[in-house]
This record gives structure tokens, sequence and C-alpha cells, in this order.
């Protein structure tokens, strides 16, 4: 059976309140009532179903125009209908700033309450459905948004966005749950930054809610000065009861009619739907991590059998990754860089140790041997669907601009860009490096060397904004990434 609306019936004369109960009751609503408003005010905070408040202006204790001001200020939803016997047209003015619905003179006919009722009604349903309306737009507003991402940052970043737009807060904090610990990650707003050192006032009511695991509001909070009164909404992020982080909201009191618990389960929705972006994204980390990891071991395992190569791959790729940033590549290509810089030489695990490791120069017929190594490399690295963008990279890395580099004589525009910039760091680093068959040449007679090989084996500008970056960084500078570890999240 399809539920009753409830309604609420204040008046501090019994005999009204039993006629307009009956009648109300006659037409298919479920009424209570209340003999005052403070009365009605208890009520109307232990039940949200009520819809509706007919509620008289002058009564004991807590009279109706203080009542609808304490209903509107707690974020108490139900509409309000006014009635009196000593109504002005001011007074019904207030009423309606104050947020009341509609306004009953008395003496009323029941039928003139009915009508009122039904109508007050109907707008409030037409109201709720816009509401619900717009609410489902920006769910799925916001869940779009957060789709397209896997990167643990950009998706907060995306949800602070959402937050801000559509509550307005004065205020936010994010907190993630990482190892049974709550850490703020984000903290926005200058009501935020003024009471910084009564910061854990609001971490603690954050622990609060992560550990009852629901949302907390609160519409009276304020910080140790009492000068400012906020509405504060405190969600906990949690997916399938594994507890991702949390999210506060803070907005100052009378700032606006529609307080953040009004909202909460709204905000509610948009942190279930953060809660599970979130927890993808930490799944994602630590799993790029593990490929990271393994990527790693692929190069050591090739280090152990050409001893005289040691940290050579991992110098590569670092290198690639601030030659990348420097020239302001796309993030993706960076990160392919990184990764191709890893793995560019695994192939050699296929090359025999005797020519990896020959003191001497290689004949030509051990030399086509070395030049199989990148094909090795593109049938190992071919198993990995995940790895099929870096393949081109690793396949190509001893390529040359002339057409005369290996393993299929590509030249010029037919290389990408990042090809090129992996074959130009690759020889740089083989240069400044000890090999078996010589020591580490010195940074000069590398440039001289590399300057010989421009419009040949590289793409001279690319050796120019090299060596640029060399000179500005230094030889450390250009190995350290440690600004750029956050961003190697997409790869895989």
């Amino acid at each position: 059976m399809e539920s009753k609306l409830k309604l609420l019936v204040v008046d501090d004369e019994e005999s009204l309140r039993v006629i307009c109960q009956d009648a109300l009751e006659d037409e298919g609503y479920e009424v209570l009532t209340a003999e005052d408003g403070q009365e009605g005010l208890e009520i109307l905070r232990k039940d949200s179903d009520i819809a509706l408040v007919v509620s008289d202006l002058k009564m004991p204790r807590l009279n109706g125009i203080e009542f609808l001001r304490q209903a509107k200020k707690e974020g108490l939803e139900a509409d309000f209908l006014i009635t009196t016997g000593f109504g002005t047209i001011e007074v019904a003015v207030e009423c309606i700033k104050l947020g009341a619905a509609d306004y009953l003179p008395k003496p009323f006919n029941i039928s003139h309450l009915l009508i009122k009722v039904k109508k007050v009604l109907q707008e409030r349903e037409r109201r709720l459905e816009q509401k619900r309306l717009s609410n489902v737009v920006r769910i799925l507003n916001l869940s779009n948004a957060l789709n397209r991402l896997q990167n643990l940052d950009s998706i907060l970043e995306e949800f602070i966005y959402h937050l801000q737009r559509n509550f307005n807060p004065d205020g936010i904090i994010v907190g993630l749950y990482p190892q049974g610990n709550l850490r703020p990650r984000i903290l926005r707003g200058a009501v935020i930054r003024r009471n910084y050192n009564s910061l854990f006032l609001l971490l603690h009511k954050m622990e609060e809610a992560l550990k009852a695991g629901k949302t907390l509001w609160d519409n009276s909070f304020s910080f140790k000065d009492k000068q400012q009164v906020f509405s504060l909404v405190v969600t906990p992020l949690i997916v399938q009861k594994e507890k991702v982080g949390v999210t506060l909201l803070l907005k100052e009191a009378g700032k606006d009619e529609q307080l953040l618990s009004t909202k909460k389960q709204l905000i509610s929705i948009f942190c279930n739907h953060a809660a599970s972006s979130l927890q993808n994204a930490w799944a994602l980390e630590k799993l790029n991590s593990l490929n990271l990891d393994i990527m790693h071991s692929y190069a050591k395992a090739v280090e152990a059998k050409d001893y005289y190569t040691k940290g050579h791959s991992d110098n590569v790729a670092r290198y690639a990754l601030n030659f990348a940033r420097f020239l302001r590549l796309e993030e993706r290509e960076c990160e392919l860089l990184y990764v191709a810089g890893v793995l560019h030489d695994i192939g050699k695990i296929g090359i025999p140790d005797n020519i990896l490791n020959k003191p001497g120069k290689l004949t030509q017929e051990e030399f086509e041997v070395m030049k199989k190594h990148p094909v090795i490399a593109r049938e190992i690295l071919g198993k990995v669907e995940s790895l099929k963008d870096v393949i081109p990279l690793v396949y190509h890395h001893h390529e040359r601009v002339d057409g005369k580099g290996y393993p299929e004589g590509l030249r010029g525009d037919q290389l990408t860009l990042p090809i090129k910039m992996l074959s130009v760091v690759d020889a740089f680093e083989a240069m400044t490096s000890d090999r078996s068959y010589r020591k580490a040449l010195p940074l000069d007679k590398v440039q001289e060397i590399m300057d010989s090989g421009v419009g040949s084996q590289w793409e001279e500008e690319l050796v120019r904004k090299w060596f640029f970056l060399v000179e500005k960084k230094g030889m450390e500078g250009v190995r350290d990434i440690s600004g750029f570890k956050g961003m190697l999240k997409l790869i895989f």
C-alpha cells in the first residue's frame, strides 16, 4: 500500500487540534499533534518523515514564529502552513520570509484548510521532483567525471571541484585512511586556514564519523573563539565495510538558508561515488607499484649478466623522464619514456654472456647477434598487454635519423619524438659510464662525439636541448626524479 503523507498539527487550542486532525485523517493523511511550538519542535526533530506542519502563531513556551525560525535553522525539512487569529499582512510577510509555504488567517472553515494543505503538498512534491532530477544530474556529472580518472590526486581534485560547485562550503577537509591511520589529504577554505590551530577539533569529528560508520552533522558547531557558528557535515568514505577516508564540509550558519545538513543525503551519495573511485585508484597504485618493481627486477636480471652496465637502465629511465618533463611532453608520454628506459635493454637477457661482457670490440658476427636484443625485447614484452605502448620505444631505440640504425632502418619522420629522445639519453648514459672495453668519457668529450653525430645518428635540436638541460641541472640533477615519482601511475 502507498504510505500516507505525515502531517503535524500544532495548536494550543485542543478542540481545534482535534477538528483539524479528524478532517485531515479523513482525507487520508497520517496526523500527529502538539500543543505548542516546543513540543512540535521535539516531534519534528525525531520524525523526518513529516511533510507539513500546520502551526498556530500565538502559543505558550514557543510561538509559531520562533518554532518556524528554529526548524529552518536546524535544517528540518517539513513545510509550514501558519494559522492565526491575530494576523496582519506584516506577520504574513514575515512568516513567508522565514520559509513558511503559506499563511491561513483564523477563523477558517475546514474546506479552506484542506484546500491550502493540498496546495502546499502539491507544490512540495513539484519542488522535490525538480530537486530529485537536479540531484540525478549532479550525481551523473560527478560519476562520469570520476570514471574517466585513475590517478588518486586527479580523483581528489575532481571530487573537491564537485563539492565546491554543488554545496558551496566555506571549508573542506578530505582525509584518507591508509594502514588504519586517518591522514588529512586536502584542506581548502579560508575558515580552515584561519582556524588551523584548532584543526584537531575537526579531525576528532572526522575520526568520530569514521568510527561510527555514518554521517554526522552539527548545525551549531563553533571553534574555541565562539565568534562564528557553522553548519558541519562529516561523511565517512566506506566501500563494502572497508574504510577509505572521510570528508568534512563546513559552512557558516545563516549565510545560506539551505544548511549543509539539509543536503546530507546528496553529500553521502557524492562521497559514496568518490569512495569507490578512490579505492580503485588505491588498488591501481598498488598494482602499479608491483609492476614497477617487476620492471626493475627485469633490468636487474639483465645487469646480472652484463655487469658493466649496472645501473644503466635506471639511469636511462631517469634521464628520459627529466628530458620529457623539460620538453613539456604529455604526462602519458613522460611515463612511457620512463618505463621504456627501464626496459629498453631487457632483450640482452637473450644475448650470450661472452658477447655481452667481451672486453674488446665486437666482431661483425658478434654485433649481428647483439643487434637482436630489441627483437628479443619485443617478444618478451609482447606477452604483457599493458606494455603494448612501451614496445615501439624499446624496439626502435637503436634506430638513427639517417636510417642506418636497427632493427628496421627507420629514418627521420618515421621515428616518433619519444624514440629519438630515448636514443639520445641511452647513448649519453653509455658514454658517461664505464664499459667492458673502456672507462667513462668526460662530459666535454661526450658532447663532442654527439655533436658530430647530429643529423646522422641523432636529431640536432634534441642533442642541443639535452646538453642545455645537463648544464642547467648537472649530472645529479638529470638523474633526480624525486619530484616526479607521484606521477608514475597511469602506465598500466
